[in-house]
């Protein structure tokens, strides 16, 4: 088993191409060719975490083709000065692999000791992203993955299963995919564009008690148009990576049942394009479903980038060049809404956002697991790609960006704005807290420049100013969740307190 000694030499893995540098570590690593998801089955180690992790591989055309586990070992304080280290001062593991050529794109994703999951595309000496088009020194590609120290997980928990299997050791699954995808084409600025039309179409969805949970049920029909448009109406908005079906699913059957008596049963969902289409797009087409001489009066209930289609729709039509709309909005429940934008949106940070809601998804799955993975992997393509033009999506979140510095340059609208919000800290003891852990969170506190947030938006990005005249929320209507609740970007719906709210602010 090769042995990591410290020094700054490269280890060969025992096969040409494969090799880690590790300088100032020490440790051993074991490199084995990854089993087929029917072999895992077979072996009976496949739980619900690595069967979803399979579904979107086999979804995305992406293959595992070997598995790494690193056990690194205590270093002295001399040793670690010695490490490789990124930008943001973590020590760092240089991972090579064959560049297997233009045709053939790579990725690895890792799992840290706590859990903490990690996406990486292949960078050049400089750290810049290579393409598979741009060929790789020496015939390999280079990974710089995060090196944690070893910490022992509580024995109580020593079975917890992730998306990577047992917790508790480094691994590093080996992942390659065809640049030219069999149905969608090649990766380029269109890819995401034509994996969301195929994987993720435009829709307005009636939203039941019955239904919202199902992905493609409740297509709107004219009797629905006529029962939605005859008294105030509820629409849900989700976020980015999402859809109407997953993004809710959390929400209590009985928070949601009273919310549907209440509004008479008219509640409606609007699936959209997250990575490809600005929300102005967005809502260019909803607009477009409504029928003519029908008018519709709604209240919105939202979740992070679905805050800025919801505002795009109540505040700004005219800016982006919407004349006139059908839909008065009365008042809007933004829940973890990046109102200011979010730095992971740029372009320097979009895979620590992808790494941020991997790792959340993780710990705390909710709907659809492997319809979510899917979203990040496609993304992932097409950041690999340099193909950034294409995630016009989530570029639209950027602080600094055209999109929000426009939806911000304006007027009180009249819709009534409410506000819930996070600062996520590691809460409890156990597994749960040992995987989200300290280091997921220091890192994005980094990015934020220390800000609270809730691993994804900033706390006082959703509800305070901005420069839009309708901001900031006046107090009363706004939930801070508090910090020791343990409430991260992706389980606010199911906290008590955000259904109390949504009872009370939409009466």
């Amino acid at each position: 088993m090769p042995q990591l000694t410290g020094s700054s030499q490269l280890v060969s893995l025992g096969e040409s191409g494969y090799a880690v540098r590790a300088p100032g570590m020490r440790g051993v690593v074991n490199m084995s060719r990854s089993r087929s998801s029917d072999d895992r089955a077979r072996g009976r180690i496949v739980e619900n975490g690595t069967t979803a992790l399979d579904n979107a591989f086999t979804a995305t055309n992406v293959t595992e083709v070997r598995q790494v586990e690193v056990r690194f070992q205590p270093t002295s304080p001399e040793e670690t000065t010695r490490a490789l280290r990124s930008t943001d001062g973590q020590e760092m593991v240089e991972f090579q692999v064959p560049d297997l050529g233009p045709e053939t794109g790579q990725l690895v994703l890792a799992c840290d000791e706590t859990g903490v999951l990690t996406w990486h595309l292949p960078v050049d000496e400089q750290l810049h992203v290579q393409s598979p088009a741009s060929r790789g020194a020496g015939g390999v590609k280079s990974f710089r993955i995060p090196a944690t120290q070893p910490r022992p997980a509580p024995s109580a928990d020593a079975t917890q299963r992730s998306l990577l299997g047992i917790v508790g050791r480094k691994l590093l699954k080996v992942l390659v995919y065809p640049v030219l995808d069999p149905v969608i084409g090649a990766i380029s600025k269109f890819f995401a564009e034509k994996w969301e039309a195929k994987n993720r179409p435009y829709g307005l969805r009636t939203f039941s008690p019955g239904d919202r949970r199902t992905p493609g049920a409740g297509i709107i029909g004219d009797a629905d148009w006529e029962r939605l448009t005859a008294g105030r109406a509820l629409l849900f908005i989700h976020g980015t990576f999402s859809t109407a079906h997953s993004a809710f699913a959390q929400l209590p059957d009985s928070t949601f049942d009273l919310l549907y008596r209440r509004y008479g049963g008219r509640v409606l969902a609007f699936n959209h394009f997250t990575l490809s289409h600005d929300p102005r797009r967005n809502v260019v087409w909803f607009l477009a479903q409504i029928p003519p001489g029908r008018s519709l009066e709604v209240d919105i209930v939202c979740h992070s980038r679905g805050g800025v289609v919801a505002r795009t729709l109540a505040e700004r039509p005219s800016v982006f060049g919407l004349d006139t709309s059908p839909i008065a909005v009365r008042r809007t429940l933004f829940v973890a809404v990046p109102n200011q934008g979010t730095l992971l949106a740029h372009p320097d940070h979009m895979v620590k956002m992808i790494d941020r809601l991997t790792t959340a998804l993780n710990l705390f799955p909710s709907g659809p697991v492997s319809e979510t993975l899917e979203a990040f992997i496609t993304a992932l393509k097409v950041l690999g790609h340099g193909a950034l033009k294409g995630l016009d999506g989530l570029s639209a979140m950027r602080p600094d960006g055209g999109f929000l510095q426009t939806l911000n340059n304006g007027a009180p609208s009249g819709v009534e704005y409410y506000a819930v919000a996070a600062d996520y800290e590691p809460a409890g003891e156990g597994i749960r807290a040992l995987l989200t852990g300290k280091v997921a969170d220091s890192v994005l506190d980094r990015v934020f420049g220390q800000a609270p947030n809730d691993l994804v938006v900033p706390e006082f990005g959703v509800y305070g100013a901005n420069g839009s005249l309708a901001f900031p929320i006046p107090s009363e209507r706004i939930l801070r969740l508090p910090s020791d609740a343990g409430i991260m970007h992706t389980t606010l719906f199911g906290y008590p307190l955000v259904s109390e709210k949504l009872v009370k602010w939409l009466a």
